[in-house]
Protein backbone atom coordinates (compact mmCIF):
# COMPACT_ATOMS: atom_id res chain seq x y z
CA UNK A 1 0.00 0.00 0.00
CA UNK A 2 1.44 3.23 -0.90
CA UNK A 3 1.69 6.15 1.28
CA UNK A 4 -1.58 8.38 0.46
CA UNK A 5 -3.56 4.97 0.95
CA UNK A 6 -1.89 4.43 4.48
CA UNK A 7 -2.28 8.33 5.52
CA UNK A 8 -6.24 7.62 4.95
CA UNK A 9 -6.27 4.78 7.02
CA UNK A 10 -7.70 6.18 10.02
CA UNK A 11 -10.75 7.75 8.13
CA UNK A 12 -11.37 4.44 5.76
CA UNK A 13 -11.65 2.17 9.17
CA UNK A 14 -14.02 4.76 10.47
CA UNK A 15 -16.47 4.53 7.37
CA UNK A 16 -15.92 0.88 8.05
CA UNK A 17 -17.16 0.54 11.20
CA UNK A 18 -20.07 2.42 10.66
CA UNK A 19 -21.23 0.80 7.59
CA UNK A 20 -20.79 -2.51 9.04
CA UNK A 21 -23.29 -1.23 12.03
CA UNK A 22 -25.74 -0.72 8.96
CA UNK A 23 -25.05 -4.04 7.70
CA UNK A 24 -24.98 -5.88 10.81
CA UNK A 25 -28.59 -3.80 12.38
CA UNK A 26 -30.26 -4.79 8.88
CA UNK A 27 -29.50 -7.93 8.64
CA UNK A 28 -32.36 -9.13 11.32
CA UNK A 29 -35.75 -9.05 9.76
CA UNK A 30 -38.87 -9.53 12.09
CA UNK A 31 -41.50 -12.32 11.19
CA UNK A 32 -45.06 -12.69 13.13
CA UNK A 33 -43.02 -13.37 16.23
CA UNK A 34 -46.53 -13.82 18.19
CA UNK A 35 -47.58 -17.07 16.49
CA UNK A 36 -46.28 -20.97 16.84
CA UNK A 37 -46.13 -23.10 13.71
CA UNK A 38 -48.22 -26.62 14.43
CA UNK A 39 -46.58 -29.10 16.12
CA UNK A 40 -44.75 -31.16 12.78
CA UNK A 41 -45.39 -28.17 10.27
CA UNK A 42 -42.53 -25.86 9.18
CA UNK A 43 -42.20 -22.60 7.55
CA UNK A 44 -38.77 -22.30 4.77
CA UNK A 45 -37.92 -18.45 3.17
CA UNK A 46 -35.02 -18.09 1.19
CA UNK A 47 -34.71 -13.91 0.77
CA UNK A 48 -32.05 -12.00 -1.66
CA UNK A 49 -31.64 -8.28 -0.67
CA UNK A 50 -29.49 -5.28 -2.68
CA UNK A 51 -28.70 -1.85 -1.02
CA UNK A 52 -26.84 0.52 -1.83
CA UNK A 53 -25.54 4.26 -0.39
CA UNK A 54 -23.28 7.20 -0.63
CA UNK A 55 -24.07 8.25 2.80
CA UNK A 56 -23.84 7.66 6.45
CA UNK A 57 -26.28 8.87 9.68
CA UNK A 58 -23.18 11.08 11.63
CA UNK A 59 -22.98 10.82 15.44
CA UNK A 60 -25.30 13.89 15.52
CA UNK A 61 -28.71 11.97 13.47
CA UNK A 62 -27.61 13.45 10.39
CA UNK A 63 -27.22 12.31 6.76
CA UNK A 64 -23.12 12.85 5.33
CA UNK A 65 -22.21 11.75 1.93
CA UNK A 66 -19.09 9.77 2.10
CA UNK A 67 -15.62 11.24 1.35
CA UNK A 68 -14.28 10.93 -2.08
CA UNK A 69 -17.69 10.00 -3.41
CA UNK A 70 -17.44 6.84 -1.34
CA UNK A 71 -20.27 4.20 -1.84
CA UNK A 72 -21.13 0.90 -0.16
CA UNK A 73 -23.04 -2.17 -1.89
CA UNK A 74 -24.29 -5.04 0.25
CA UNK A 75 -25.96 -8.09 -1.69
CA UNK A 76 -27.36 -10.67 0.80
CA UNK A 77 -29.16 -14.34 0.99
CA UNK A 78 -31.40 -15.17 4.14
CA UNK A 79 -32.61 -18.64 4.89
CA UNK A 80 -35.29 -18.36 7.45
CA UNK A 81 -36.98 -21.55 8.99
CA UNK A 82 -39.52 -22.25 11.70
CA UNK A 83 -40.53 -25.85 12.63
CA UNK A 84 -43.08 -26.68 15.21
CA UNK A 85 -41.78 -29.21 17.73
CA UNK A 86 -44.78 -29.20 19.67
CA UNK A 87 -48.14 -27.33 19.25
CA UNK A 88 -46.70 -24.80 21.70
CA UNK A 89 -42.79 -24.61 21.12
CA UNK A 90 -41.19 -23.67 17.66
CA UNK A 91 -37.70 -23.80 16.67
CA UNK A 92 -36.45 -20.96 14.84
CA UNK A 93 -33.19 -20.73 12.38
CA UNK A 94 -32.17 -17.34 11.14
CA UNK A 95 -29.22 -17.95 8.41
CA UNK A 96 -27.26 -14.83 6.46
CA UNK A 97 -24.32 -14.57 3.98
CA UNK A 98 -23.29 -11.39 2.47
CA UNK A 99 -21.12 -10.00 0.15
CA UNK A 100 -20.35 -6.42 0.93
CA UNK A 101 -18.05 -3.65 -1.05
CA UNK A 102 -17.16 -0.29 -0.35
CA UNK A 103 -14.81 1.84 -2.95
CA UNK A 104 -14.42 5.86 -3.20
CA UNK A 105 -12.31 8.02 -5.82
CA UNK A 106 -8.81 6.81 -3.99
CA UNK A 107 -9.61 3.03 -3.14
CA UNK A 108 -10.96 2.90 -7.12
CA UNK A 109 -6.80 4.44 -7.94
CA UNK A 110 -4.79 2.91 -5.40
CA UNK A 111 -3.77 -0.60 -5.34
CA UNK A 112 -3.37 -2.92 -2.31
CA UNK A 113 -6.47 -2.03 -1.22
CA UNK A 114 -9.46 -4.45 -0.36
CA UNK A 115 -12.41 -3.01 0.64
CA UNK A 116 -14.61 -6.39 -0.62
CA UNK A 117 -16.00 -8.98 2.00
CA UNK A 118 -17.66 -11.94 1.18
CA UNK A 119 -19.20 -14.44 3.91
CA UNK A 120 -21.77 -15.41 6.74
CA UNK A 121 -23.13 -12.70 8.75
CA UNK A 122 -23.95 -13.70 12.33
CA UNK A 123 -26.36 -16.87 12.62
CA UNK A 124 -29.20 -16.64 14.87
CA UNK A 125 -30.64 -20.23 16.29
CA UNK A 126 -33.31 -20.17 18.65
CA UNK A 127 -36.62 -21.12 20.49
CA UNK A 128 -40.33 -19.47 20.34
CA UNK A 129 -42.75 -20.92 22.97
CA UNK A 130 -46.47 -19.65 23.18
CA UNK A 131 -47.82 -17.47 25.81
CA UNK A 132 -50.44 -15.36 25.41
CA UNK A 133 -51.25 -12.25 27.03
CA UNK A 134 -54.52 -13.37 28.67
CA UNK A 135 -56.73 -17.15 28.95
CA UNK A 136 -59.24 -15.77 26.50
CA UNK A 137 -59.17 -12.65 23.66
CA UNK A 138 -57.94 -12.01 20.13
CA UNK A 139 -54.73 -11.43 21.44
CA UNK A 140 -51.86 -14.13 21.18
CA UNK A 141 -48.14 -14.33 22.13
CA UNK A 142 -44.91 -16.04 22.25
CA UNK A 143 -41.61 -15.57 24.05
CA UNK A 144 -38.87 -16.19 22.03
CA UNK A 145 -34.59 -17.16 22.57
CA UNK A 146 -32.02 -16.71 20.00
CA UNK A 147 -28.54 -17.42 20.56
CA UNK A 148 -26.12 -15.66 18.08
CA UNK A 149 -23.14 -16.83 16.78
CA UNK A 150 -20.70 -15.03 14.12
CA UNK A 151 -20.11 -16.92 10.91
CA UNK A 152 -16.93 -14.80 9.98
CA UNK A 153 -13.73 -13.72 12.27
CA UNK A 154 -13.51 -9.57 12.24
CA UNK A 155 -10.27 -8.17 10.24
CA UNK A 156 -7.14 -6.59 12.22
CA UNK A 157 -7.67 -3.45 13.36
CA UNK A 158 -4.98 -2.17 10.94
CA UNK A 159 -6.97 -3.94 7.63
CA UNK A 160 -9.32 -1.91 5.54
CA UNK A 161 -11.36 -5.23 4.39
CA UNK A 162 -14.82 -4.47 6.05
CA UNK A 163 -15.82 -6.98 8.57
CA UNK A 164 -19.70 -8.88 8.08
CA UNK A 165 -20.53 -8.14 11.68
CA UNK A 166 -20.07 -6.49 14.56
CA UNK A 167 -18.40 -9.90 16.43
CA UNK A 168 -18.58 -11.70 19.52
CA UNK A 169 -21.30 -14.20 19.90
CA UNK A 170 -24.83 -12.66 21.79
CA UNK A 171 -28.07 -14.08 23.18
CA UNK A 172 -30.97 -12.28 22.55
CA UNK A 173 -35.07 -12.70 24.49
CA UNK A 174 -37.98 -11.25 22.91
CA UNK A 175 -41.52 -10.66 23.61
CA UNK A 176 -44.15 -10.29 20.71
CA UNK A 177 -47.80 -9.97 20.96
CA UNK A 178 -50.51 -10.20 17.95
CA UNK A 179 -54.01 -10.63 16.57
CA UNK A 180 -55.99 -11.03 13.16
CA UNK A 181 -58.37 -7.77 12.52
CA UNK A 182 -60.89 -7.18 10.02
CA UNK A 183 -60.62 -3.95 7.58
CA UNK A 184 -64.15 -3.74 5.81
CA UNK A 185 -64.57 -6.87 3.95
CA UNK A 186 -60.19 -7.27 3.68
CA UNK A 187 -58.85 -9.54 6.86
CA UNK A 188 -55.22 -8.72 8.09
CA UNK A 189 -53.32 -8.89 11.14
CA UNK A 190 -50.80 -6.89 13.46
CA UNK A 191 -47.57 -8.46 15.21
CA UNK A 192 -45.30 -6.43 17.56
CA UNK A 193 -42.31 -7.16 19.79
CA UNK A 194 -39.78 -6.08 21.86
CA UNK A 195 -36.42 -7.47 22.54
CA UNK A 196 -33.21 -7.05 24.45
CA UNK A 197 -29.88 -8.37 22.82
CA UNK A 198 -26.79 -8.60 25.30
CA UNK A 199 -23.76 -9.05 23.05
CA UNK A 200 -20.12 -10.67 23.63
CA UNK A 201 -16.39 -8.89 22.50
CA UNK A 202 -16.22 -5.13 21.90
CA UNK A 203 -20.22 -4.73 20.48
CA UNK A 204 -22.71 -2.98 22.52
CA UNK A 205 -25.99 -4.72 24.04
CA UNK A 206 -29.12 -3.94 22.06
CA UNK A 207 -32.77 -3.17 22.73
CA UNK A 208 -35.44 -4.07 19.86
CA UNK A 209 -37.91 -3.45 18.82
CA UNK A 210 -40.47 -4.27 15.91
CA UNK A 211 -43.92 -4.00 14.39
CA UNK A 212 -45.54 -5.39 11.39
CA UNK A 213 -49.10 -5.50 9.77
CA UNK A 214 -50.61 -7.05 6.62
CA UNK A 215 -53.91 -6.11 4.72
CA UNK A 216 -55.21 -9.49 2.36
CA UNK A 217 -55.65 -7.21 -0.47
CA UNK A 218 -57.45 -9.85 -2.70
CA UNK A 219 -57.36 -14.12 -2.15
CA UNK A 220 -53.98 -14.10 -4.02
CA UNK A 221 -52.18 -10.67 -2.53
CA UNK A 222 -51.47 -8.95 0.65
CA UNK A 223 -49.78 -5.95 1.38
CA UNK A 224 -47.33 -5.98 4.54
CA UNK A 225 -45.84 -2.76 6.25
CA UNK A 226 -42.97 -3.36 8.83
CA UNK A 227 -41.19 -1.06 11.42
CA UNK A 228 -37.64 -2.46 12.68
CA UNK A 229 -36.11 -0.20 15.27
CA UNK A 230 -32.67 -0.86 17.14
CA UNK A 231 -30.87 1.30 19.95
CA UNK A 232 -27.36 0.69 21.28
CA UNK A 233 -27.43 0.83 25.13
CA UNK A 234 -23.67 2.59 24.64
CA UNK A 235 -21.70 -0.30 27.03
CA UNK A 236 -19.53 -1.64 24.79
CA UNK A 237 -15.57 -2.56 25.31
CA UNK A 238 -12.91 -0.87 23.32
CA UNK A 239 -11.30 -3.78 22.81
CA UNK A 240 -10.25 -2.52 19.14
CA UNK A 241 -12.25 -4.15 17.53
CA UNK A 242 -14.70 -1.81 17.34
CA UNK A 243 -12.88 1.02 18.19
CA UNK A 244 -13.75 4.69 16.61
CA UNK A 245 -10.29 5.97 15.07
CA UNK A 246 -11.42 9.09 14.18
CA UNK A 247 -14.63 10.35 15.97
CA UNK A 248 -16.59 9.89 12.75
CA UNK A 249 -18.12 6.99 14.02
CA UNK A 250 -18.96 5.61 17.48
CA UNK A 251 -19.53 1.92 17.74
CA UNK A 252 -20.41 1.38 21.16
CA UNK A 253 -23.21 4.38 20.11
CA UNK A 254 -25.74 3.95 17.29
CA UNK A 255 -29.50 3.61 16.16
CA UNK A 256 -31.13 2.44 13.54
CA UNK A 257 -34.64 3.21 12.32
CA UNK A 258 -36.05 1.06 9.38
CA UNK A 259 -39.23 1.28 7.30
CA UNK A 260 -40.05 -2.26 5.19
CA UNK A 261 -43.19 -2.51 2.05
CA UNK A 262 -43.46 -5.42 0.12
CA UNK A 263 -46.36 -7.51 -1.01
CA UNK A 264 -47.27 -11.15 -1.14
CA UNK A 265 -48.64 -13.42 -4.26
CA UNK A 266 -50.00 -16.90 -3.30
CA UNK A 267 -48.56 -18.96 -6.35
CA UNK A 268 -50.06 -21.73 -4.47
CA UNK A 269 -51.76 -23.20 -1.20
CA UNK A 270 -48.01 -23.73 -0.06
CA UNK A 271 -46.17 -21.27 -1.97
CA UNK A 272 -46.02 -18.00 -2.35
CA UNK A 273 -43.24 -14.91 -3.78
CA UNK A 274 -42.60 -11.90 -2.03
CA UNK A 275 -41.32 -8.22 -3.43
CA UNK A 276 -40.33 -5.49 -1.24
CA UNK A 277 -37.96 -2.88 -0.54
CA UNK A 278 -36.34 -1.66 2.60
CA UNK A 279 -35.12 1.89 3.87
CA UNK A 280 -33.46 3.06 6.75
CA UNK A 281 -35.11 6.40 7.85
CA UNK A 282 -33.12 7.25 10.64
CA UNK A 283 -30.18 6.55 12.40
CA UNK A 284 -27.00 7.11 14.22
CA UNK A 285 -23.41 6.41 13.30
CA UNK A 286 -25.06 3.79 10.86
CA UNK A 287 -25.10 3.39 6.89
CA UNK A 288 -28.14 4.50 4.90
CA UNK A 289 -28.20 1.82 2.61
CA UNK A 290 -31.41 0.97 1.27
CA UNK A 291 -32.88 -1.49 -1.78
CA UNK A 292 -35.21 -3.84 -3.34
CA UNK A 293 -35.41 -7.47 -2.09
CA UNK A 294 -37.31 -10.73 -3.24
CA UNK A 295 -38.32 -13.90 -1.18
CA UNK A 296 -39.88 -17.11 -1.75
CA UNK A 297 -42.06 -19.03 0.92
CA UNK A 298 -42.61 -22.80 1.29
CA UNK A 299 -45.16 -24.00 3.52
CA UNK A 300 -45.11 -27.61 4.29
Amino acid sequence: MNKSASGNKPARLALMAGITLALASASSTAWAGAWVQEQGQSLWIAKVLHSESDAYFDDSHDRRDFPDRGRSRQDQLNLYVEYGLTENLTFVGNFFGSRFKYTNDRSRTEAGVDDTATGLNDQEIGLRYRLDPGSEGPWVGAVQGLVVVPGYDRPARTSSEPALGLGGGGVELRYSVGRGYALGSRSGYVDMGAAVRLRGGGAADELRADISTGVGLSQRWMLIGELNQIQSLGNGKDDGANADTVGRFVANNYSLTKLQLSAIANLSQSTQLQVGWQQPVLGRNTGTGGGPFLGFWWRY
